[in-house]
């Protein structure tokens, strides 16, 4: 008894519930639709990319993701992305991710989602809420260094890195098909499997609250730390240059880093002017949080401002 107290406090402080999470998206986010045939960003705790063709691209709230690409995100960054029927998926800093296929069908409002993703490095959530169990079908299987997950419609974290492979179920079920171990099947919360890579393989277990809080904190972006959303209403300046070369290699430096900069041309006091910015910050502490971030770097002169 005193065990499953302990896991309920947990669960409660680190907000969970089915489907849920930490971190309280804006209305205006949560409530916004997909795009159809694509993962949408939801909220991106910047640098983050995607790469695709040999060529990589800043990911900022609301850009698409689709097949044939890899999504990476930064040191102390993060990744928000909702499915077509609504589930989100959740990467943690330091993440790779390759979507190898994504398939969608709508039939008179029931989508169904087939997608196969690998994990590379890093950490990952994939939760479905009870709105999108309703509404839709998926299959998704996720590929780890030892082991593919097969998704139906659940709550779970994985990862993986150059020592192990891990998995925990919150909610729902699991089904594993491991290198070492053969068929295991997660179907109670909390239950645990991790595949150390130099150690003899063990049984599934349950994870610890302590565990738990960890587990989760992985994957969730950190409101205040450089969060973008849907309709954020705060902005970084990085610089406002007289010389619009200038302006666009200071794009092109941000944007490689991991920001989606956007080139503003003003008039100011007679002159023409370019404003080199960063959009869609959630908080004015999402846009100092960047503004720190970028400061080093060559041309940075910013400020914070709201959107206008």
């Amino acid at each position: 008894m005193k065990r499953r107290e302990a896991l309920a406090r947990a669960w409660a402080g680190v907000g969970i519930v089915a489907g849920g999470s930490a971190l309280a998206l804006p209305a205006h986010a949560v409530g916004r639709p997909a795009t159809a045939r694509s993962m949408v960003v939801e909220a991106v705790q910047m640098p983050a990319w995607t790469e695709k063709d040999g060529k990589r691209f800043p990911l900022g709230a609301g850009d698409s993701v689709t097949t044939a690409g890899t999504i990476e995100t930064g040191m102390a960054a993060g990744l928000v992305l909702r499915m077509p029927e609504g589930s989100l998926v959740r990467l943690g800093e330091k993440t790779q991710l390759q979507v190898l296929k994504f398939e969608v069908t709508d039939t008179e409002g029931q989508i169904a989602m087939r997608s196969d993703i690998k994990l590379l490095e890093g950490f990952f959530r994939f939760a479905t809420s009870s709105v999108a169990k309703v509404l839709g079908q998926r299959e998704v299987t996720v590929g780890l260094r030892t082991a593919t997950i097969g998704i139906r419609g659940t709550d779970f974290w994985s990862m993986t890195d150059e020592k192990h492979d891990a998995a925990c179920l919150f909610e729902g079920k699991v089904d594993l098909q491991t290198r070492d171990q053969g068929g295991l099947t997660l179907d109670k919360p909390t239950a645990f499997w991790a595949r150390f890579f130099d150690q003899p393989v063990k049984a599934v277990g349950n994870a610890t609250p302590d565990e738990l809080q960890k587990f989760l904190k992985s994957t969730e972006v950190q409101p205040g730390q450089g969060v973008a959303v849907v309709g954020g209403r705060w902005r970084v300046v990085a610089a406002t240059l007289s010389s619009g070369a200038s302006a666009g290699i200071l794009q092109r430096s941000l944007r490689d880093a991991g920001y989606p900069a956007l080139l503003k041309t003003k008039t100011l006091s007679g002159k023409e002017m370019h404003e080199v910015r960063i959009n869609d910050l959630g908080t004015r502490d999402d846009a100092a949080a960047i503004l720190k971030k970028i400061e080093g770097m060559d041309g940075v002169k910013g400020r914070v401002a709201l959107s206008a």
